[in-house]
């Protein structure tokens, strides 16, 4: 919050009409809760909250209810398009005789034989950016996109690059059904992270009691950017998981790989719709865009690996003998080229996404943010040079047996080290930015 009207620890003489929040970023109402309190705990009416008419980035909240003399307490939370949560508290104190009060009323703190609870805000850190529960749910999600996009990228360019040498037909439909099953799976898992993103932000944004309220979901999911790509992401898991179950029954020619290419390119840009791109106060569109190639380019890059490992390495050494060697080869040097285009997108796409949301160089070991990316190239570096030793040195070897089984296991632990890379990438995208602590004054709670 960047400043409030009554503003924190103020003294008024004259009693407050209104409550009006501004923020760093627009606010979305559907997230946005306020309450004010006085000393005896019992809550005041307010109207309903709305947009500051001169202000995108302000909530107004007109008081309806009797004011006292005495201390008052506003709590409040607040998401942006991020979904992100935060929350905070500020008092002000409204002076004995202040204009706008009714003379009949006792001050606030006076004697009294009727107390209530305090009002409170919904909690539910449970699901914060350090849990084990939020980071391997975000994990396990961002794991099987990596899937569907690395099936997609291997049927569209290995395999396609295999299709125009005439290089084992049995074999390419054979590769090309397994990563069509893999993806459907993926499709599955990812359906299954769906639902308990859903129950998680409930939770985080209403509390235990309302968070299976199907009232306050619904307008979470109908009225916020949050909702929205939540909508999205369901549509395109229909759409590849549809794509993938009838690919893996057909041959390599099938156009239902184009449909589940369609799900995926969709599926590609909801991860930035509940991230910090959504949010940024300019830009956001370009951001959104750019995190949507960075999502496809790691998928092309570490997910069709993964397809070259678990379905097109096993499927060549189910040929003869004397061809199994000549076709590792193969399907290896189809993925090299393919592998350097997506990892050079990576990187560019990752160095805009870098200078969008730390702003300085400073905050590269001056935030927790800028600590945790620097994390993420450490590791990401390593699945680099374990690229680079697989392609100059374990590939030129290529063509027995012995030069497939080892491609596989180097292949293996260079896709290891990028199951960290996606751990880490779980805590980053929930993680303040410098941009956003310069403004903040309160610690957010991460959206799952």
């Amino acid at each position: 919050m960047k400043s409030s009207e009554p503003s924190g620890n103020a003294h008024l003489s004259v009693a407050p009409r209104e409550i009006r929040l501004e923020f760093s970023e627009a606010a979305e109402l559907a997230f946005t809760r306020i309450n004010l309190v006085g000393q005896d705990s019992a809550s005041v009416s307010l109207g309903a909250l709305r947009t500051a008419p001169d202000n995108p980035r302000a909530v107004v909240a007109m008081i309806d209810g009797q004011l006292a003399s005495g201390e008052y307490s506003v709590m409040w939370q607040m998401a942006g398009a991020d979904g992100h949560p935060t929350r905070g508290k500020f008092s002000f104190v409204i002076a004995p005789g202040a204009m706008g009060l009714p003379q009949s009323l006792m001050p606030i703190g006076a004697e009294s034989t009727e107390h209530h609870r305090a009002a409170e805000m919904p909690q539910g850190t449970d699901f914060g950016s350090e849990s084990f529960a939020y980071v391997f749910l975000r994990w396990l999600q961002f794991t099987a996109m990596l899937i569907i996009f690395g099936a997609i990228a291997f049927r569209f360019g290995v395999i396609n690059l295999l299709g125009r040498k005439q290089s084992e037909p049995a074999m390419i439909t054979e590769a090309a059904r397994a990563a069509a099953r893999l993806g459907h799976i993926a499709a599955a898992v990812l359906v299954v992270t769906l639902v308990l993103r859903l129950y998680a932000q409930s939770y985080a944004m209403h509390g235990a009691n309302d968070a299976f309220n199907t009232g306050l979901v619904g307008g979470m999911l109908r009225h916020t950017l949050w909702g929205f790509g939540w909508i999205t992401q369901l549509v395109a898991l229909i759409l590849a998981g549809v794509g993938f179950h009838m690919a893996r029954m057909a041959d390599t020619e099938s156009r239902w790989w184009l449909l589940a290419a369609c799900g995926g390119v969709l599926l590609a840009f909801t991860p930035a719709l509940s991230g910090h791109a959504a949010s940024l106060p300019r830009f956001s569109t370009l951001a959104i865009v750019a995190d949507a190639i960075h999502v496809m380019g790691a998928g092309g890059w570490l997910g069709s690996l993964l397809m070259v490992v678990i379905a097109g390495i096993p499927a060549a050494m189910r040929l003869e003998e004397s061809r199994k060697g000549p076709a590792v080869a193969t399907i290896v040097n189809a993925f090299s080229p393919t592998a350097l285009v997506f990892a050079g997108i990576v990187a560019l796409t990752g160095l805009f996404a870098a200078w969008m949301h730390v702003g300085a160089i400073q905050a590269l070991w001056g935030s927790q943010y800028g600590k945790t990316l620097l994390l993420k190239l450490g590791i990401l570096s390593v699945v680099a040079l374990t690229g680079a030793y697989n392609w100059k040195v374990v590939q030129p070897r290529l063509g027995s047996i012995e030069g497939g089984q080892k491609i596989r296991r180097s292949a293996s632990v260079e896709l290891g080290v990028g199951l960290l890379v996606i751990a880490v990438t779980a805590v980053l995208v929930a993680t303040p930015t410098p941009m956003d602590e310069k403004s903040m004054t309160t610690t957010s709670i991460a959206a799952p």
